[in-house]
C-alpha cells in the first residue's frame, strides 16, 4: 500500500511540473515580431450587395506607440483593383497599448469573376518587425451569383428549321417557367409551341411534355445537357445565343434537336 501511495505522490508532483512548464511555454520575451492572424488563404464571396473581408494583423508584444505596416499587392495576384476589388487603406495600424490592426478588402459584384480571381497581399518585408512568415495574405474572390427565373413570359420563336417551314414561323406563347433546384429551372414545350399547340401536334401527336427543357443559370449563362425529344437530344445551337440579359431579365435560348434538325432561337420576355 505504501509503494501505491509513494507513486501516486510521484505522479502528481510530475503532473504539477509538467504543467508549470507549459505554461512558461506560453509566455514570449523576445522582440515584437507581427504577422497575419490565423488562415493565410480564405475566399469572399461577392453578392449583389457586395461584401468584404477584414484581414487583421497581430503583434507579439505591446507599445506605447501606434505602429503601421504597408501591405502591397503582389504582382501574381489575379485580381484586380477597381475591378474585383478595393482596398480601403494600403497599411494597417496597431494602435498604442494593442496587440493587433485590420485592414478591409472590398469586393465588387460588377467586377468579380464567377470562376475567381487571387489577390495576394504581402506585408513591408523591409520593417524589421516583419516576420519571416505568414507574411503574405491570399484571398480568392467569387461572384455569387443570384438567380430568379421563375415566372411568367411571353416566348417568340424564330425557326431555323422544322418540317412545316415556312408555316408557323415565328411563333408566341405564353410559358411558365418553373424553378426544381438552385438555379435550376424547368420549362414545357420551350421551343415555342411546335409541340403542343404548333403543326408537330397534329401530325405527329405530341405535346409540351415532349418538348420539355431543364436549363441551368449560373450568373446570366444558361446551359443544359441530357434533353431530348421524342426522336433525339436537344443541345444548344452552335454559335447561338443562351443568356440572361441581367437588364431587362430577357431570356435567349439558341436549340438544336439531333434527331431531325430542327432548331431555332426562342427569346423569353418577362410577363
Amino acid at each position: 500500500m505504501k509503494k501505491i501511495f509513494y507513486l501516486s505522490v510521484i505522479l502528481l508532483s510530475m503532473v504539477l511540473v509538467s504543467c508549470d512548464e507549459d505554461d512558461n511555454v506560453h509566455q514570449y520575451t523576445g522582440n515584437s515580431v507581427v504577422y497575419f492572424d490565423g488562415a493565410t488563404t480564405s475566399s469572399l464571396l461577392v453578392p449583389t450587395a457586395g461584401a468584404t473581408k477584414e484581414v487583421v494583423l497581430v503583434a507579439t508584444n505591446l507599445s506605447d506607440a501606434a505602429r503601421s505596416f504597408s501591405v502591397s499587392v503582389d504582382a501574381e495576384s489575379t485580381a484586380q483593383e477597381g475591378v474585383d476589388f478595393n482596398l480601403m487603406t494600403n497599411s494597417i495600424t496597431i494602435a498604442a497599448g494593442e496587440y493587433s490592426g485590420s485592414l478591409v478588402i472590398e469586393g465588387l459584384y460588377d467586377g468579380a469573376d464567377p470562376d475567381g480571381t487571387r489577390l495576394i497581399l504581402n506585408l513591408d518585408s523591409e520593417n524589421a518587425e516583419v516576420a519571416g512568415f505568414s507574411n503574405s495574405y491570399s484571398l480568392d474572390i467569387f461572384k455569387q451569383c443570384e438567380s430568379d427565373l421563375s415566372g411568367s413570359y411571353s416566348v417568340t420563336t424564330t425557326y431555323g428549321y422544322h418540317d412545316f417551314l415556312p408555316d408557323y414561323n415565328p411563333s408566341t406563347i405564353d410559358a411558365d417557367i418553373t424553378e426544381v433546384d438552385a438555379g435550376v429551372y424547368s420549362v414545357s414545350d420551350f421551343s415555342g409551341g411546335l409541340y403542343s399547340e404548333g403543326p408537330y401536334a397534329g401530325a405527329y401527336g405530341t405535346d409540351a411534355a415532349d418538348n420539355t427543357l431543364v436549363f441551368t443559370d449560373f450568373c446570366g449563362n444558361i446551359s443544359w445537357e441530357g434533353q431530348t425529344d421524342p426522336w433525339g437530344d436537344i443541345i444548344p445551337l452552335d454559335g447561338g445565343t443562351n443568356s440572361v440579359d441581367s437588364g431587362t431579365g430577357v431570356i435567349t435560348l439558341s436549340w438544336y434537336c439531333t434527331g431531325y434538325g430542327e432548331n431555332g432561337v426562342s427569346v423569353y420576355t418577362p410577363q
